[in-house]
């Protein structure tokens, strides 16, 4: 995926529809990635959206600095212990949370795989990748899905592939909305949680999608809806 450069709003969007497209709700799961460049900033967003406990692995500190900035991560650590406590408390408690762990990518990994840390899912980003290889393999033996953005070996899921499948299947097209200030954003994004049922995954989308992309100017705001949907909402 190579959004982030583009669309940083759009990367997060079709991350998080990728994951509801697998299970509508992630909380009390552990999603591991290597790498927060190339995607994997707006995937750690993605997460949280979502539900899940997120742990990403970053070598570089001001790329975990910047990430803290953008609210893509909720902590930044530096060893294993401290990351697993973080995410052991929260995930027992059902509760979204995005961590950083600064360390090279593959000590870090291997510290992990050699603890028995089983994640439900696994991605790698950009050129911390290639480091990535060997856990990636150890997590997918043990059971864990692993999510193929721009870095694909063929054995994992095609996050492209699947997002097509997923919203053709339901008639949802990517719909962009643009505003002149921020109190039209605030109105629509309050129309757009309505717009569909309690149960329906996109509502965290639309309830959180506000914290995350408060700064993006010009105000906008994109979700996955259908032919109906946008009908009723009449923009």
């Amino acid at each position: 995926m190579n959004e982030r450069a583009k669309d940083a709003q759009l990367a997060t969007l079709r991350a998080f529809t990728f994951l509801t497209s697998l299970r509508p709700d992630w909380r009390g799961e552990l999603i591991i990635a290597c790498g927060l460049s190339a995607g994997g900033e707006e995937f750690s967003m993605a997460s949280n959206i979502a539900g899940a406990g997120f742990l990403t692995v970053e070598s570089k500190p001001g790329i975990c600095r910047a990430a803290m900035r953008s609210g893509a991560c909720d902590f930044i650590v530096n060893s294993v212990d401290e990351a697993l406590r973080i995410l052991k408390n929260e995930i027992r408690k059902r509760k979204p949370v995005s961590v950083a762990l600064s360390m090279n990518e593959r000590v870090a990994l291997e510290e992990l795989v050699g603890r028995g840390v089983q994640p439900e899912m696994f991605a790698a980003f950009g050129e911390a990748a290639e480091s990535a290889e060997a856990a990636a393999q150890r997590f997918s033996t043990l059971g864990a899905m692993i999510a193929e953005f721009d870095h694909k070996s063929g054995n994992g899921l095609d996050v492209a592939t699947k997002l097509e499948e997923f919203t053709s299947q339901r008639g949802l097209d990517s719909v962009v909305f643009a505003f002149s200030d921020g109190e039209q954003l605030r109105v629509a994004d309050s129309q757009l949680l309505h717009l569909v049922a309690r149960d329906d995954p996109r509502r965290r989308w639309f309830a959180s999608a506000p914290r995350f992309f408060h700064r993006e100017r010009p105000h906008r705001r994109l979700a996955y809806l259908t032919l109906a949907e946008r009908a009723k909402l009449g923009m």
